[in-house]
């Protein structure tokens, strides 16, 4: 799948301004064809044109200040972009252009993605502009994204150690740049090991490892230009700068494996369409020494089903008996003196109807009582105590609402992953993924992990959320706010049996 676009005859617009590579293998033509293959429209604004080929860089000549203004010009007040990738500035007074430009964009206009091109992957030097000009772009941009090399130069200092990487990122941060990719391609590890650091709009940050295999691969010509535009371009889509920043991760490491030779030395990377295989998405890590850790306890062979949560346990004593394999019990704000009791019992009641019971949030109690298993949300992975949970041998569920947020919870390799809200609720403000995305993530994930497809599901919506292939469904309203419960249980069961 390609686009979740409504309407097949548009396409969201992401612009290029970059150089013109003549070899097709990097710049301005590798960003053209990574939007195009994502189905996107790809608008260009040249700042200079290179003559070089796979052995290496022959002459650049910046276009003029006027041209490049008039490319501008003619786009913006016509083809407006959802997303801007910038690549390489060929000429100083362009710099101001861009400023002046970027400066006066409103708040609803493009993100901007800036790669921040100094050299090639052939090892030439390509942009005549200083480094340190560079970093005036920093408060107009969205993401910054320079590998190991190019974080050297602008700042000027070492970045190769994992502490040194983290400094360099709060130092983009400090010159005004509101997301951070450092990019570990020219790193010695046996890993390719990106560090992700954005400042996102409710004020929390997002800060993580993405980190690949190594591929040792001949053909990796324009991997920084793939990268940026296809971020760029999974903005456009509609995607949130962390998701497109994963998905991206997985499209290049797509197109070095399907890499091919086009002139006498290295050629470039594949650009095609969305990456549809899970082995090609990082691992997502808050810390590096997560990477090494082992797999939670499975749930057995049978699919999870109907999976109701529940905020009582008067409600478990209700569903039990109909024959609820899983089901989670979610109480909030309640004193431990008050919660303990009540999970005593539910997980006596899970255990007397042998019952998969989640306990929503209170690993300490689920561990103390010998619950089956714990769900928790994206935000509960800082605190808990994941080995603790382990070591107990009680399973882990864990909510996600996005590829940077499957493949975080992926990458603790938990017992189950539930995705959402596919719908609009009214249990709580969500992030609505919808039908499309859970089609894709089921296809990714469901060799890997049992998956729960919950928010806003009825028995209305039911046949398409099970259209997407997914084997379980969690439910809240649909089942506590029906007239019969036991009918609308007994129709989601019939419906679930009949898909197995």
């Amino acid at each position: 799948m390609s686009t979740f676009s409504d309407a097949p005859s548009s396409r969201p617009v992401v612009w290029s301004i970059a150089s013109s590579d003549c070899s097709g293998h990097a710049g301005l033509q590798a960003d053209l064809a990574t939007i195009a293959g994502l189905a996107c429209h790809g608008c260009s604004v040249i700042s200079g044109v290179t003559a070089q080929n796979s052995q290496g860089l022959i002459s650049i000549e910046a276009t003029s200040n006027e041209a490049f203004e008039n490319q501008i010009s003619a786009l913006e007040h016509d083809i407006p972009a959802q997303a801007i990738k910038l690549g390489l500035i060929a000429d100083q007074t362009h710099l101001q252009t861009l400023l002046s430009f970027l400066n006066r964009r409103s708040i609803e206009l493009p993100a901007v993605i800036f790669d921040p091109v100094i050299g090639a992957t052939t090892g030439a030097q390509l942009s005549p502009v200083e480094p340190a000009q560079l970093l005036a772009l920093l408060p107009v941009t969205d993401l910054f994204t320079p590998n190991l090399d190019e974080a050297e130069a602008l700042l000027e200092t070492t970045v190769r150690s994992a502490a040194e990487i983290k400094a360099a990122a709060q130092a983009f941060h400090k010159l005004g740049a509101k997301g951070v990719l450092i990019k570990g391609g020219h790193g010695d590890e046996a890993s390719c090991m990106d560090y992700l650091s954005i400042a996102e709009p409710d004020g929390s940050w997002t800060r993580s490892w993405l980190v690949q295999p190594r591929l040792r691969a001949s053909n990796l010509r324009g991997t920084g230009c793939t990268l940026a535009s296809a971020i760029a371009s999974f903005v456009a889509l509609g995607e949130r700068l962390r998701d497109a920043v994963t998905l991206a991760s997985a499209y290049v490491h797509q197109g070095i494996l399907s890499g091919y030779q086009v002139g006498q030395s290295a050629g470039p990377i594949h650009r095609g369409a969305y990456p549809s295989d899970y082995q090609l998405f990082p691992k997502v890590v808050d810390d590096l020494e997560y990477l090494d850790r082992s797999a939670f306890p499975d749930c057995s062979n049978h699919p999870l089903g109907l999976y109701p949560v529940v905020d009582s346990v008067e409600w478990l004593e209700k569903l039990l008996p109909l024959g609820i394999d899983t089901a989670q019990i979610r109480i909030k704000d309640l004193p431990t003196s008050q919660l303990e009791p009540i999970l005593v019992k539910a997980i006596q009641l899970g255990k007397q109807y042998d019952c998969r019971l989640f306990i929503n949030d209170y690993w300490e109690l689920a561990i103390k009582h010998g619950a089956y298993g714990v769900h928790l949300g994206q935000e509960d992975i800082e605190t808990a105590d994941l080995e603790a949970i382990k070591a107990a041998n009680i399973r882990l569920g864990i909510s996600t609402h996005g590829d940077y947020e499957w493949a975080r919870a992926a990458s603790l390799q938990p017992s189950y992953l539930a995705i959402g809200a596919i719908f609009p609720t009214d249990t709580k403000d969500v992030h609505v993924v919808g039908l499309p995305r859970l089609t894709r993530w089921v296809n990714l994930l469901k060799p890997a992990f049992p998956l729960t497809a919950i928010g806003g599901i009825n028995l209305e919506r039911l046949s398409g959320v099970l259209g997407t292939g997914v084997d379980s469904v969690a439910v809240v309203s649909a089942i506590t706010k029906a007239n019969d419960y036991k009918n609308a249980v007994a129709q989601f069961q019939k419906a679930l049996k009949s898909k197995l």
